[in-house]
């Protein structure tokens, strides 16, 4: 029974559950749907990556930073040069927010797809060990 579930086991779920869940904000369900699908590290890396960015950015304008050259608008211009699909529709979908409120939905969506990579190796090994 364990072997079959573990075998059809979905890591896409915890995205799935925030999709579905009313409770959530509209934005985080939008970008958890966005995530659906992505591989469980590059989803995670790509994410966490988007999010120090906006994080950086939400700190420089704590700070008052208003240069457009600004380490942060530099990384996220580096980041947006990629054209990474999947960056860029996360960006696409947080961009008009305000930058606190940005950076912390991409951190809560970090958290998610860290903790979907972080089931793989559990997951594996209790495949292996029903065998």
């Amino acid at each position: 029974m364990i072997d079959d579930f573990l075998a059809g086991f979905d890591f896409n779920l915890p995205l799935i559950d925030a999709v579905n869940d009313p409770d959530l904000p509209d934005v985080r369900s939008e970008i958890a749907a966005l995530a659906l699908g992505e591989g469980l590290d590059s989803g995670y890396y790509e994410t966490q990556e988007l999010a120090e960015t906006f994080l950086e950015a939400a700190r420089e304008a704590n700070a008052g930073i208003s240069d457009p050259n600004s380490p942060a608008r530099e990384r996220l211009a580096e980041v947006l040069d990629r054209d990474a699909p999947y960056q860029r529709r996360l960006f696409d979908a947080v961009s008009l927010l305000p930058l606190a409120d940005a950076a912390s939905h991409l951190v809560w969506l970090a958290g998610v797809m860290q903790g979907r990579a972080d089931m793989y190796r559990p997951v594996v090994g209790a495949r292996q060990s029903t065998r």
